[in-house]
């Protein structure tokens, strides 16, 4: 069963995944260290934008969760290249003058990111089975993260030597080579006639104590992870000053990342998973002491290796254990659009309550607050990892 070929479906999500990745890179950490140089209020201009980001992104759950439950889960799923397409037209034609429209290309490539991740989430769910989602999610996440090996580097070379708008205009190339890789992907069998039934749901989860639980795990995760790599990419700008250290940075600890989940392929048992979430969550426990104690290059330094290894085991054995839950006895197939939505609701919670306090920073703090703000970061995943053994918990 391990050893089974994955079927073209789902090699084809992880090119779609790894077009992601660089898609990301370009929008996330390269637009967050693009707002640092040109904003005069840079904390808060980067807080605006990914607070929008994050509110698009949970409206277009909902938003679009009846058409993924009844329609072609596929068509969705293209059509999540349209609001990415404007928000790179808005770089190309603006330039600089596009971070005045931080709000609006937040809501844009929020709502893309939506309407690309939920019919994502509900097509692995149908292709995969509690045995061969963990290979999966170890493929797509190693090769995605040897995306980052490279794309960093061509990323910050080319901003640094060239301009932010001309790697726009080769991003806008890619995302017309992915709406036509749209046309190859198999139409899902699992549309349901059944309406979205939220209220159903949460009655659901409230019969459920591991749903519930849940939920509030995800708080902590969206708290943690949705601000990591912002806070992250903020502090490597504010030390190392240029995108060409940013992008080798990214690019050498993407090579940690790879070789972490690519390990993780190769386990399968639940006793397993729990040793590695205890290893990890000490190593972050012990990395955030030693950068909170003295917060130097060196220390920082150690902290990204951390994340790059201990905390994407971290979260890839969360995504494992997310989509094994997705297909328990706790979860049906009529009701598993709804839990991805809800899923999704407790990440924006997270991620809200952590922006907002990142706007306070940039407003009454500065820089010498973030290594604070990181120290909650770390303490949040380590709740966050401890609690990841709920979703072995339910049974099959």
């Amino acid at each position: 069963m391990f050893h089974q070929k994955m079927s073209r479906d789902l090699w084809l999500l992880i090119v779609f995944g790894a077009f992601r990745t660089v898609s990301d890179l370009f929008m996330g950490t390269f637009f967050v260290s693009y707002i640092m140089h040109i904003a005069m209020n840079d904390i808060t201009s980067i807080s605006m934008y990914k607070l929008f980001e994050y509110a698009a992104t949970c409206a277009g759950f909902f938003l679009f969760a009846n058409w993924v439950k009844k329609y072609n889960r596929v068509a969705i799923f293209g059509l999540s290249m349209l609001p990415k397409i404007a928000v790179l037209l808005t770089i190309i034609l603006l330039g600089g003058r596009a971070v005045e429209y931080v709000v609006p290309m937040g809501l844009l490539y929020g709502l893309s990111a939506a309407m690309y991740h939920l019919p994502r989430h509900a097509m692995t769910a149908d292709k995969t089975d509690v045995h061969s989602v963990g290979r999966f999610l170890g493929t797509k996440n190693a090769i995605g993260y040897l995306v980052k090996i490279i794309a960093p580097v061509i990323l910050g070379c080319f901003i640094d030597t060239g301009s932010y708008t001309d790697v726009a205009f080769v991003l806008l190339l890619f995302t017309f080579v992915e709406l036509g890789l749209v046309f190859f992907l198999s139409s899902t069998s699992q549309s349901s006639a059944d309406k979205i039934d939220f209220i159903g749901f949460y009655h659901c989860m409230m019969r459920f104590p591991v749903v519930r639980r849940m939920f509030f795990m995800e708080i902590l995760r969206g708290f943690g992870m949705g601000l990591l790599g912002t806070v992250i990419t903020m502090y490597t700008v504010y030390i190392f000053h240029t995108n060409l250290n940013l992008g080798i940075l990214t690019t050498v600890f993407s090579l940690c990342s790879v070789a972490t989940c690519w390990a993780l392929r190769y386990v399968h048992k639940n006793i397993t998973y729990r040793v590695i979430l205890m290893i990890c969550i000490l190593l972050v426990f012990l990395s955030m002491s030693l950068f909170v104690y003295r917060a130097t290059p060196v220390s920082f330094l150690i902290y990204n290796f951390i994340y790059a290894t201990a905390i994407v085991f971290l979260d890839q054995i969360n995504n494992i254990g997310i989509y094994k839950l997705s297909r328990s006895r706790c979860i049906t197939n009529n009701t598993r659009i709804e839990y991805f939505v809800f899923r999704d609701f407790a990440l924006f919670i997270g991620r809200w309550i952590g922006f907002t306090g990142l706007m306070y920073i940039g407003v009454f703090g500065g820089y010498a607050w973030l290594r604070w703000y990181l120290l909650l970061i770390s303490v949040a995943l380590i709740l966050w990892g401890g609690a990841n053994r709920i979703l072995f918990a339910c049974k099959k």
